[in-house]
């Protein structure tokens, strides 16, 4: 009997988990930053870069090459040579750049990951956000299909009684319908956002039943934008991108130049040559040893079209990285103005604005159902409610979509340990 109890509740426990699972901005982001597959498959790039980096260091290898050589004539036994030969190029420079550019790689690559890092976590944020907006618009049309649901009920129960009209228990009706299909809709929105949610926590297992405890409420003052521009200067990733970039730029020239020095090719080879036999005697067997050297003659390196193309290929990199600068910097300007004028909108809504329109559809409901008033300007009323409080919601998703676009673009990371929204 025990062990069917703890079994009954076990599986209670099982199907409460599946109806919601509640979850604060913190640990989502926390979540996400760890579990998330396509940011894991990015940080790869990491590893992939100090490996490269490390393939770089790698010597030249010698070249070890065995020379046999005989007589076409076997049966007169002429002698036969065997010949060993060890040699190995040497350059100049050039392993030292092959590092160098590796290294530039591997800072650039650090950057890279980081500047996915800022996009990634601001777009996960606007992911939990949208779902808040959901979920809160969700809130909004439940609340307008029972009060569509009561008055149409009322209406059926007034019809019977002779007291309305067929045409407005029809109308009545119809609005609940409506009322009800709009909340089948923002089901569907809620439903489809907690889905998104599932992507970026890396899981999809029962992902359209997360509900985020969060709300759109986002009261950072605005600090002056010169405070924001500095921190983006310091702090963007693709800028210091664009920065590795102009160091990965002059490591491949100087890398270059170095593949246009003169190379140094060194051999040692030693060479067994046995005697032949003849009139049944065989001649002494002699050994002789080789050493030389090898120098190429570059007559490539007189056309300078190489150079210039390094040349220009650092410049270009630098006006790109200039470029990337007045990028941050214009970014950073249109981020600041557009969270100004956004916060300035949710000003407009003020909590008497909702209560005194809440008051007046109540009134107007009253009115409608003591026969003061048609039904048409009851609806009306109602509709504009939600209007007002649809345009609310709209007005405080953009006022943090807005403050996100600043983080991003003053390069904020926005980790799981802040807290833009209210737990």
């Amino acid at each position: 009997m025990k062990k069917t109890i703890i079994t009954v509740a076990a599986i209670a426990a099982t199907i409460v988990q599946a109806v919601a699972q509640n979850i604060s901005y913190g640990q989502y982001m926390e979540q996400v930053l760890t579990n998330n597959i396509a940011l894991t498959a990015q940080r790869l790039n990491i590893d992939i870069a100090a490996a490269r980096t490390k393939a770089s260091k790698a010597h030249n290898d010698p070249t070890l090459a065995i020379t046999y050589s005989n007589s076409e004539d076997w049966d007169k036994e002429l002698g036969y040579a065997i010949e060993g030969e060890l040699s190995r190029t040497f350059t100049f420079g050039v392993r030292k750049g092959g590092i160098r550019v590796a290294q530039s790689e591997q800072t650039e690559t650090a950057a890279l990951l980081e500047e996915y890092l800022r996009n990634f976590r601001a777009d996960a944020t606007i992911a939990y956000l949208a779902h808040i907006k959901a979920n809160m618009r969700l809130a909004i049309k439940a609340e307008n299909e029972n009060n569509l649901q009561r008055v149409a009920h009322n209406d059926s129960i007034r019809y019977t009684r002779g007291d309305i009209a067929k045409s407005d228990w029809l109308e009545s009706r119809l609005a609940a319908v409506l009322g009800h299909n709009n909340r089948l809709a923002a089901e569907a929105d809620v439903k489809s956002s907690a889905i998104e949610l599932g992507y970026y926590l890396g899981n999809l297992q029962n992902a359209e039943n997360i509900k985020g405890t969060g709300t759109l409420d986002i009261n950072e003052p605005a600090a002056p934008m010169d405070s924001y521009i500095e921190r983006a200067l310091a702090n963007r990733a693709d800028l210091q991108a664009a920065l590795c970039r102009v160091d990965v730029a002059e490591a491949i020239r100087k890398f270059n130049a170095a593949q246009r020095r003169t190379d140094l090719n060194v051999k040692i080879a030693a060479e067994y040559n046995r005697g032949a036999r003849i009139d049944g005697e065989r001649e002494p067997s002699v050994t002789v040893v080789k050493a030389g050297v090898a120098v190429p003659l570059k007559f490539s390196n007189l056309n300078k079209g190489a150079r210039t193309t390094d040349k220009l290929l650092v410049q270009q990199a630098q006006q790109e990285a200039e470029d990337a600068r007045l990028l941050v910097h214009s970014q950073v300007m249109q981020a600041y103005n557009e969270y100004l004028y956004a916060t300035m909108q949710t000003t407009a809504f003020t909590p008497q604005m909702v209560q005194d329109i809440n008051n007046t559809v109540n009134s107007k409901r009253r009115a409608y159902e003591a026969g003061d008033i048609p039904f048409l300007d009851y609806i009306s009323a109602e509709q504009r409610k939600n209007d007002m409080n649809d345009a609310y919601v709209d007005a405080l998703f953009n006022k943090a979509l807005k403050w996100v676009e600043l983080q991003r673009a003053t390069g904020c990371g926005m980790f799981f340990s802040t807290q833009p929204i209210a737990e």
